[in-house]
């Protein structure tokens, strides 16, 4: 018989990791005060590459509180988060922004694009720390628009389209870097019924084609649709779809 010892052990930990767009484990973020606030309690998640996972939660379940450690934007007081395999503990903040330039595309329900420059000039603004120069960087940009079916709207500017456009445009440019992953707050938040099916059914094709997508929202009809679903509550994960009916 073979005796597996810790350190094989402590290998397949790392390997299992470097195998996943995120990793975190046992995660709490907690505030000081009288008494203190756990925003997250001992999360633990995985996502591998090519999941579409959508995280649902009412108003203070902790979404954004999460939305922020796995995009590294606030460390977790205790637990760990690694991107794409990525051991985040201990990074200097230079460090981490370079890991979200590289591993991370944000899309926010506000779009953040800016007006006085063309559609292919703000997805080409996804890569300026990427030391690609101008000519790729608006080639990448042009094939990254037409990706997302804005071929048409190259040079317009976003008070020349509809949100629902606006938001592809914000899509294109999380997605021009070619991250581990895109991580969408509320991206229906701002858009129509009509505009919010088209962007899901872009979310589904991009991920169809190998796109990694986690997805935060608080609209349950939304989440309906995803293939995993996560329920966050009070902090805690209640429901991963995941494991749903496993002993």
């Amino acid at each position: 018989m073979t005796n597996t010892t810790s350190t094989d052990r402590h290998l397949a930990l790392e390997n299992s990791r470097v195998q996943l767009a995120l990793s975190l484990e046992e995660v709490t973020k907690s505030y000081q005060g009288t008494p203190p606030v756990h925003a997250l309690s001992e999360v633990s998640l995985s996502v591998e590459h090519g999941e579409f996972l959508g995280i649902v939660g009412a108003s203070g379940s902790g979404k954004s509180t999460l939305l922020h450690v796995i995009g590294t934007l606030s460390r977790p007081t205790t637990g760990s988060v690694y991107i794409n395999g990525w051991p985040t503990d201990g990074m200097s903040d230079a460090e981490l922004s370079g890991l979200r330039a590289k591993h991370v595309g944000f899309v926010f329900q506000e779009f953040f694009l800016l007006s006085g420059l063309s559609a292919v000039e703000n997805v080409a603004n996804g890569l300026l720390y990427s030391g690609i120069g101008i000519t790729e960087r608006l080639d990448r940009s042009k094939q990254m628009l037409e990706r997302v079916g804005l071929g048409h709207r190259l040079t317009h500017k976003p008070s020349e389209m509809s949100g629902g456009e606006q938001q592809r445009v914000a899509v294109a440019r999380a997605l021009v870097h070619e991250p581990s992953f895109v991580l969408a707050d509320e991206p229906t938040g701002n858009l129509d019924s009509v505009s919010t099916d088209a962007l899901m059914r872009l979310f589904y094709e991009l991920n169809t084609e190998g796109t990694t997508i986690i997805l935060i929202t608080h609209d349950r009809e939304v989440a309906e649709q995803f293939p995993r679903r996560v329920e966050l509550k009070d902090g805690r994960i209640e429901f991963d779809s995941a494991y749903a009916g496993a002993s």
